[in-house]
């Protein structure tokens, strides 16, 4: 099993910006100097939800100055937004900048007001992903005549990811075209994370591809503490306004009224933790990286930056990293 973190900040009125991107960069020496995977940054536009990051590829190229080992993961680009061709010579750059250290997670995209403020058709978005992708991967082997790519990427294939919520067809395509996956608790159902696997391997079987040799990423809500009541104590106030800017995002519910929000969000926070997150204790957080790794999930990328304070985070990476070590020895 690797260990990585993730990034997918949301950000409030009060926040400073260059105070919030210095945080996520001791995060990066943290997980560098303590033998993390990797690190995945994603691709949002026009929100606070995700707002530090309009550019994984930004983000990345920075990330690659300030590292040695880590590997850097886009988590993921949203392709349909742009031109293949670009994002082909921007990540070969990286790839470059970090001597062969770059993944990337691609995805089709959800948010239609994303596609219509930079100018691009909705209806067809999964399709030109697809397509899009192999042009990349076209460019990136030197074999598309019209195109030379400069600079050269360093790796001589540069693994592709695809990011799948909840659609199982896009896990199966996944499969189906030798990629990786990444994949979250859209729903908090350990059946429906088993199906999205499932689906996955079919597909890699129909392709003709070895599933050993492919790895499944689930990013995971992170807080690990000495007890659950420490858990709720810490880091419930921060998840709450966390999901309360997702479903801004997604123009979800109103409450009626400010019991109905506090029921609503308590039931959400019971469901996430500790059964579908890393929002708990040692103890429940190595049941379920057990869990999830006997379904077939081969990396954990740890979600840290959405609200709790440094000192505390800090302590529970302490706690994430005793835990990885288990799965080392």
């Amino acid at each position: 099993m690797k260990f990585s973190l993730s990034f997918f900040s949301n950000l409030l009125p009060h926040d400073i910006f260059a105070k919030k991107y210095d945080f996520l960069f001791r995060l990066v020496r943290y997980a560098e100097d303590h033998n993390y995977h990797g690190v995945w940054v994603p691709e949002r536009h026009f929100h606070p939800f995700g707002g530090l990051f309009p550019s994984p590829a930004v983000m990345a190229s920075a990330m690659a100055q300030d590292t040695n080992r880590l590997r850097l993961y886009a988590g993921s680009v949203v392709l349909p937004l742009h031109s293949p061709v670009l994002v082909a010579e921007e990540w070969a750059m990286i790839d470059q900048l970090s001597k062969g250290r770059v993944s990337v997670s691609f995805a089709s995209g959800w948010n239609e007001k994303e596609f219509s403020r930079l100018g691009q058709r909705f209806d067809d978005r999964r399709q030109r992903m697809w397509d899009g992708i192999q042009q990349i991967k076209q460019l990136w082997q030197d074999e598309v005549e019209e195109y030379t790519l400069y600079p050269k990427p360093y790796q001589k294939e540069i693994p592709i990811y695809i990011t799948a919520i909840g659609g199982l067809e896009t896990c199966y395509q996944a499969g189906l075209h030798g990629y990786h996956l990444l994949t979250n608790f859209v729903i908090n159902d350990m059946k429906h994370l088993q199906e999205k696997i499932d689906h996955y391997r079919r597909g890699l079987r129909d392709g003709g591809h070895e599933w050993e040799r492919k790895d499944i990423a689930l990013m995971l809500h992170t807080y690990i503490a000495n007890s659950q009541a420490e858990v709720e104590t810490v880091a419930k106030d921060p998840f709450f306004l966390y999901q309360d800017s997702f479903l801004n995002l997604m123009n979800n519910p109103i409450y009626a009224t400010e019991r109905e929000k506090r029921i609503a969000r308590t039931y959400t926070f019971n469901k996430f933790s500790p059964d579908y997150s890393l929002l708990g204790t040692m103890e429940t957080c190595r049941k379920l990286i057990h869990d999830v790794k006997r379904m077939g999930v081969t990396q954990i990328a740890a979600l840290v930056d959405f609200g709790i304070d440094e000192p505390n985070m800090i302590a529970s990476l302490d706690r994430l990293t005793a835990l990885a070590g288990e799965w080392d020895a």
